[in-house]
Parts: structure tokens; C-alpha cells; sequence
């Protein structure tokens, strides 16, 4: 192993390497899924709040020119 793979990984053995990255890979696209869930969570709430608030408008908008 040459020093600067060495000083990067450690102690740990150059064989367990690929698995490493697996994981690190599978721990970083679960984290991005569950932060674009997150968001598309919350732009949903946001979108159906914005909904019903337009639909409460539009009776109140409703009411005054009749």
C-alpha cells in the first residue's frame, strides 16, 4: 500500500476498501432520498394549505360582489 493510500484509510486492510465505499455510497443515496422526501412532503402540505386558502377566497370574493 503506498503511504498516501495509507495515511487516507489507516489501519483498515486495502481489501475491505470496496465495501466501504458501498456503504458510504448506499448511506448517502438513502440520506438523499429521505431529504427529497422531506421537501416533496412539505410542498405538499404547503401546496394544499395554499389550495384551501384560495377556496375559502374565492367564497369570501364571492359573497362581497354578489
Amino acid at each position: 500500500m503506498d503511504p498516501v493510500t495509507k495515511v487516507l484509510f489507516g489501519k483498515m486492510p486495502i481489501s475491505q476498501l470496496p465495501s466501504v465505499q458501498a456503504a458510504v455510497a448506499e448511506k448517502n443515496k438513502n440520506n438523499t432520498i429521505l431529504f427529497m422526501g422531506g421537501i416533496i412532503l412539505v410542498g405538499g402540505f404547503l401546496a394544499y394549505h395554499l389550495y384551501r386558502e384560495n377556496q375559502e377566497f374565492k367564497i369570501k370574493l364571492k359573497a362581497v360582489t354578489n
